[in-house]
């Protein structure tokens, strides 16, 4: 059987077509926790049925691209959108690393945003890890080159610190996140105008493991953070924790549990 349209349907029905293929190719997602690839939206697992990756396997692209620093906005950043059951989780340092802590974020295909020293042999010294973070979705940050305390510097310290750091990392990322975390969160008016003259903002948290603390333990970290756990909260921990691995073990699976999702700072951020 043949079927003949008027002209007139005929050019409807392209324009239709050309419509929808705009939609696909362009559309995305910013914000939502989405991974976005080749214009379609595909959610990363967040379970442990989420099996591990290898590290030879495709990344996990992020969702959204490097966002920019908007001097409108305020400088300092403790917490992100309250609106939504998403919560970020940090992680600072680099020093005695547990890469048992990557192995479990991917098996999750959890996001973050990580916080590293540039330099004392943590970034500069180990490019592989930064690459391997950075494949796998992270927003790779800097923690300042030399991990000192800001306030006890003058400015132009301060700026070469920040900059310095950045650069570690984007020789190996190709990117630099307008995100900042000062050694100890310790800043003042200086470090603030020394943050915005470098074009990133100083990020602080709302919710921490307390795992620089050596008595801790991982019940009584993963007590900590679920105890106060809310939407918006940037979580903190240490590559180099006492207990962090354990503590993560018991926290990501009750936060999911209780409907939260992990994201990155960019993504908490977003309206």
């Amino acid at each position: 059987m043949v079927f003949r349209a008027r002209r007139g349907t005929l050019t409807a029905l392209s324009a239709a077509l050309a419509l929808a293929a705009a939609v696909f190719l362009f559309g995305g997602c910013s914000g939502s926790g989405k991974a976005v690839v080749g214009g379609g939206a595909v959610e990363k697992p967040q379970s442990p049925e989420g099996a591990a990756a290898e590290e030879g396997d495709p990344p996990a692209p992020a969702p959204v691209g490097v966002p920019a620093f908007d001097p409108g906005c305020e400088t300092v950043i403790k917490t992100g959108n309250t609106g939504r059951r998403e919560v970020a989780l940090t992680i600072d340092d680099g020093w005695n690393r547990d890469d048992r802590i990557l192995d479990l974020l991917q098996s999750y295909g959890i996001r973050c945003t990580v916080f590293v020293v540039g330099g004392r042999g943590v970034a500069e010294a180990n490019p592989g890890w930064v690459a391997r973070m950075d494949r796998m979705g992270f927003e790779v940050c800097t923690h300042t080159y030399d991990h000192y305390k800001l306030t006890d510097h003058p400015y132009d310290y301060v700026v070469e610190d920040i900059r310095k750091g950045q650069e570690v990392i984007a020789a190996v990322t190709g990117k630099t996140y307008p995100y900042m975390r000062p050694s100890g969160g310790s800043y003042n008016d200086t470090v603030i105008r020394a943050c915005r003259d470098c074009s990133c903002y100083l990020v602080l948290w709302s919710n921490s493991l307390g795992d620089t603390d050596a008595g801790t333990t991982a019940e009584r970290g993963a007590s900590a953070v679920l105890s106060n756990l809310k939407n918006g909260d940037i979580i903190l921990c240490h590559f180099g924790g006492h207990h962090t691995y354990e503590t993560l073990k018991r926290v990501i699976p009750e936060a999911l549990a209780r409907g939260f999702r992990f994201v990155t700072l960019t993504e908490l951020l977003a309206p």
